[in-house]
Parts: C-alpha cells; sequence; structure tokens
C-alpha cells in the first residue's frame, strides 16, 4: 500500500515481490559453491591460487574457496576420501594417476620448479654437498623430485651420496636451516631471497635443470565426469590470476608482500624471481610430464606403457580457453 496525498494504491502482489527481491549478483554470490584446495606449503609455488583468492578472482567466478596446507601423501589421501576437492599438487596428481588412482591432472599454472638449493657458508658448490643433509618439503614430491634431478647434473647420485630429511613447510625448513638442523634445505622464494639476504649461498636453481609442471590443479576423475562446470569455473579464476601475475607486478607484490609479511623489496625481489616461470594459459607441457613418467617408470614403481594422456586430462582447460575467448 502507498500513499499519496489523501490517496491510496495497493500495489499487487508480484510488485511487491519484485520490489524486495536482492539483486541477481547478491543472490550469486550467496549461492558460490564452497570449494576446498589443497596446497603443499606456504610459498610462491602456490602463487596462482593465492592471487586468485586475495584478488577475488575465485568469488568472481562463482567459487567460495578454502586453501588447505597438506603434505602431499595427506593431500592425495584427502582427494581420494573426499575431504578436499581439489590439490594444486601436479607432481603428486601425476603419480598417483600413473599408479592407477582415480585422479587426473588438469592445469598447471609454473612451468619448471623455481627451488634454490642453498646451503651452509661452509659449502661452496652443488658438489661439496656430498655426505649433507638437505632438508625437503617432503619426499616424493616435486621439491624432492627436482632436487634428485638437479644434483645429478652435478655428478651426484641423490640414492648414496646425500640424505634427504622431511621437513614440511617452507618456514619450516627455513627455521630447520638457520639453527643448523641441516645442512642444505631446497626452498622458493620468498625464503630462497631471504636466505641471500642474509649472506647464504645458493649454489643451484632447479628452473636451470629441470623442467617439469611445477605446481598445477588436479581432481577426481568422478568429479570431471560429473562437475565440469566446477572445474571450468575453477580454471577461469586461475587463468586470470596467471594473467593478473604476468600483467599486474605491483599488484601482484602486494600479495605477495600481505601473505608473507614482508617488506615492499623482498617481495618485488621474489617476485621477479619467479614471474618468468608463469605459464601463460594453464596448459599442461605433456614433454614434462613424460620426464616426470619416466623416473618413475626408471624406479619401476609405475607399469612402463604409461603415458601422458593417462595421467592428464586436457579438455577442461582446452574447454575452459575456448568459452573465455568467445567472451
Amino acid at each position: 500500500m502507498i500513499r499519496a496525498g489523501s490517496k491510496i494504491f495497493f500495489l499487487p502482489p508480484i510488485v511487491l515481490t519484485l520490489a524486495f527481491c536482492p539483486p541477481v549478483r547478491a543472490q550469486e554470490k550467496a549461492a558460490a559453491e564452497k570449494i576446498r584446495i589443497a596446497v603443499a606449503t606456504s610459498s610462491l609455488a602456490f602463487l596462482v591460487p593465492f592471487v586468485a583468492k586475495d584478488r577475488g578472482l575465485y568469488p568472481k567466478h562463482g567459487s567460495e574457496v578454502e586453501l588447505i596446507q597438506m603434505r602431499p601423501n595427506i593431500a592425495m589421501a584427502a582427494l581420494l576420501s573426499g575431504d578436499i576437492d581439489y590439490a594444486e599438487l601436479i607432481g603428486s596428481v601425476i603419480r598417483s594417476a600413473a599408479r592407477g588412482l582415480p585422479v587426473r591432472a588438469i592445469s598447471t599454472g609454473i612451468k619448471a620448479p623455481f627451488f634454490s638449493i642453498v646451503a651452509q657458508n661452509k659449502y661452496k658448490s652443488v658438489k661439496d654437498l656430498k655426505g649433507a643433509v638437505i632438508g625437503l618439503a617432503s619426499i616424493g614430491g616435486t621439491n624432492h623430485i627436482s632436487t634428485r634431478l638437479t644434483l645429478r647434473q652435478f655428478g651426484l647420485d641423490p640414492d648414496k651420496d646425500v640424505k634427504f630429511l622431511a621437513i614440511g613447510d617452507e618456514k619450516l625448513m627455513y627455521d630447520a636451516f638457520k639453527i643448523g638442523r641441516v645442512e642444505s634445505i631446497v626452498v622458493a622464494p620468498p625464503f630462497s631471497v631471504q636466505l641471500k639476504r642474509e649472506g647464504f649461498p645458493l649454489l643451484a636453481h632447479t628452473a636451470d635443470y629441470v623442467t617439469i609442471p611445477f605446481s598445477g590443479l588436479g581432481t577426481t576423475t568422478e568429479r570431471i565426469k560429473t562437475n565440469r562446470a566446477q572445474i571450468k569455473r575453477l580454471l577461469k579464476a586461475e587463468i586470470e590470476a596467471l594473467r593478473y601475475i604476468q600483467a599486474n607486478a605491483a599488484g601482484t607484490t602486494e600479495v605477495i608482500r600481505k601473505r608473507f609479511s614482508m617488506d615492499e623489496k623482498l617481495a618485488r625481489e621474489s617476485y621477479d624471481v619467479v614471474v618468468n616461470a608463469f605459464s601463460r594459459d594453464g596448459r599442461v607441457p605433456l614433454d614434462g610430464v613424460d620426464i616426470l613418467l619416466q623416473i618413475e617408470k626408471d624406479a619401476k614403481q609405475i607399469s612402463p606403457t604409461v603415458t601422458p594422456q593417462m595421467v592428464v586430462d586436457s579438455s577442461l582447460i582446452e574447454e575452459t580457453l575456448k568459452e573465455m575467448a568467445s567472451k
């Protein structure tokens, strides 16, 4: 009922309903899907999901994402049990798929692992690490594999010449290294940049010797069959994050600075170290996947007949890119 002077007007019920309906965007925002995604560590290896979350790209595409830090083996178990929906652990997903588990890699954000082998001051080269204890995030993950491949480039046998210690998160590795628990650690920026600033030698950068997918999205084959729309919404957010990282140095530096509670200069140095390693379109390079599979074949961990096409589902990223190009 509306009063106009002394007259009274009655609005039909349908008009009242429309008048008090919330805006369409508010409804869409309220209906955002809650999605759980595992990341292995708090480092720039996971800058794509960090940017997608901190710059509002996930909710822009209808997803309310929770990033949960897990060790790779725990993340894979959680993915299979349904406790998480996705894992940004492409190496672990590929190896699990190669062993016959119902998971697939669907995208990658980084073309090569940008870890640095950092050592105590008494070490002057990678060859000097013979007999040393090297701290890693986990055994069997990309951090471990890229370290093994890099050590071989310097003539060291990773099975005989060094000892690996799984420590966990890169902050824990940094702390263990600083108190002398290990002689060396293999970390990504910002921790590698911080340690260089503190005067510790960076003996090698894995990206100079190893070209394998570093981080990227994986999920179960069941989700791929039944929820392709959800997956493509996530992919759109992460592709936008990739483009943002490469086009917006200042904005990405701000994400790094806030995420890692560091000063502006260190954040920008970290950004400059990693920016060229990021993919431009999220596609998984099958030649890099073949390298990962060959390592597993050489160790007799998987069948010699496994191919990259058996562990990667490329259809979703292709569909997503096509949809984004048409808009």
